[in-house]
């Protein structure tokens, strides 16, 4: 867009300076013009309205509103420029670099700003200079791992075993001893004699100090024995399967535990909120205003909530023990339960002659 361009449509050094309303009319102008760059989504595209933006400043040796738009412009473009750059990474797939079955993408240093200050390659357990070396991280469970490493990845992607045996060892630290593990690495397989091996607490297998670093992690047999969330330390494979089967509604607590109902109150009334969905939900379907409202949507975070009232993710029940989960579920028990009995007149006849 060129100084022409504007001057043709506004025609703004025409007018008297200072009019208000020619200022508006140019300023309403620019802002059309920015609304327009959220809908690019090509770098070519975006990147020849950058080229013509710097001309059109170029263009202008004084400093103008004119000028102070069209920087504003430039500075939109660019941004936008990198989300589409961003995006075109993690889409095309030539730019995955698929290994032990973990899809690696090289971090740019945007994306890199919201870990830690010093991160560290899972693959040597080197710290990886930033930007001086490459960092690659799994699209699917987040291994980092330098650009030089990549070949040398023995851990397989924690999202292989999430999908073929989504499952979970609900007995509490099934600790056979390094005599079962040769004295080695239950991953890497090092020999563990060298150094202090260090205990799963989740899988009870013993790990050399670069497959385990002492993460924490909520252990899904000591919730569901023993209502325990305590972080214990596991390796860092165990630690990247946990985080992945968090929200994974798979825990029968009726078929596992039946007893924590009467030991946990909160756990007890979260089953008879469960259990009411159940009966609502049976109205709700057979009304067109619920349908159209979208009502069921109000639960979609746990759909499991509305297609069974058994089963339970780790997620849910961490959210239980911080009393998080009943400030979640009561307000949309309370609409549900409104919409039946008072708001709908077919659904309230129906539910107060059942």
């Amino acid at each position: 867009m060129s100084a022409d361009d504007i001057n043709e449509k506004v025609d703004y050094k025409k007018k008297e300076p200072g009019c208000l309303n020619n200022l508006l009319l140019y300023e309403n102008y620019y802002s059309r013009q920015h609304e327009d760059v959220w809908k690019m989504g090509k770098v070519v595209e975006i990147q020849l309205a950058i080229d013509k933006c710097k001309e059109s400043i170029l263009a202008l040796k004084e400093t103008s509103e004119e000028k102070r738009l069209l920087v504003q412009r430039l500075v939109k473009l660019r941004l936008r420029l990198q989300e589409v750059q961003e995006l075109e990474i993690y889409t095309d797939p030539k730019q995955v670099k698929v290994v032990q079955n973990h899809k690696f993408i090289c971090q740019t240093v945007t994306q890199l700003k919201f870990h830690a200050s010093q991160i560290y390659c899972e693959t040597c357990s080197g710290l990886i200079w930033i930007p001086v070396q490459s960092c690659f991280a799994c699209l699917e469970c987040e291994y980092i791992s330098h650009g030089q490493c990549l070949n040398s990845v023995k851990r397989i992607c924690a999202s292989v075993i999430v999908k073929e045996n989504p499952t979970y060892i609900l007995e509490i630290c099934p600790e056979k001893g390094l005599g079962n593990q040769n004295y080695r690495c239950a991953e890497c397989k090092a020999d563990t004699t060298l150094n202090q091996p260090l205990l799963c607490d989740y899988s009870g297998h013993y790990f050399c100090s670069e497959c385990h670093w002492g993460s924490l992690s909520v252990i899904p047999s000591r919730v569901v024995l023993n209502w325990d969330f305590q972080g214990y330390p596991v390796s860092k494979g165990s630690k990247q399967y946990l985080n992945l089967m968090m929200k994974k509604s798979i825990l029968n607590l009726e078929s596992i535990n039946p007893k924590l109902f009467s030991f946990v109150e909160e756990l007890a009334y979260v089953k008879q909120l469960r259990s009411n969905f159940m009966i609502m939900k049976e109205y709700i379907l057979a009304c067109k205003e619920a349908l159209e409202a979208k009502l069921l949507r109000l639960l979609e975070d746990r759909q499991h909530f509305v297609e069974n009232s058994d089963y339970y993710s780790v997620q849910d029940l961490i959210d239980i023990y911080n009393k998080d989960m009943l400030s979640y579920l009561d307000p949309i028990h309370s609409q549900f339960f409104r919409h039946i009995t008072q708001d709908c007149l077919v659904l309230s006849f129906q539910f107060n002659n059942s």
